[in-house]
């Protein structure tokens, strides 16, 4: 069975895609982020779906990780971070057509790493908590804090 050509919608109002439409990422996405950066929203499609009909375990993390980044990164800007641990809980699951709201706080945040947390809901229930340590590997002024 092959994959069908992922759908790309337009963004709901008031969001804005996280991410181009090629790769991994045209069968990784949509994912949306609110224009006032509150919250992210992906809608679970047929290829996100495991061979049980539900939300693939793996696709759920790696909304996580882009959920996480992408507030690190929006947090730390002009700099640049990478992941070096994300930890997931699976609560429930989710299936074909559901949205995904994707929320994520700082916990803490040191010259060169931050910590952050984020939980994804689907009609305001957990699915899923996360946390995650990322390395800030470029202070955004050249300055490569990388080893």
């Amino acid at each position: 069975m092959s994959l069908p050509t992922p759908v790309y919608p337009d963004p709901p109002p008031g969001y804005e895609p996280v991410f181009p439409q090629s790769g991994f990422n045209a069968y990784a996405g949509p994912i949306f982020r609110r224009s006032d950066g509150d919250h992210f929203l992906f809608t679970v499609q047929l290829q996100h779906l495991n061979g049980g009909g539900a939300l693939h375990g793996g696709m759920a993390m790696g909304i996580a990780d882009v959920v996480m980044g992408r507030t690190v990164r929006l947090t730390i800007q002009p700099a640049k971070a990478a992941t070096i641990s994300l930890n997931c809980d699976f609560i429930a699951g989710a299936k074909l057509g559901d949205q995904v709201i994707g929320r994520a706080q700082i916990t803490r945040r040191t010259r060169t790493i931050v910590f952050i947390s984020a939980q994804l809901t689907v009609a305001d229930k957990p699915i899923l908590t996360a946390t995650g340590i990322w390395k800030i590997v470029d202070q955004g002024d050249g300055d490569s804090t990388a080893s």
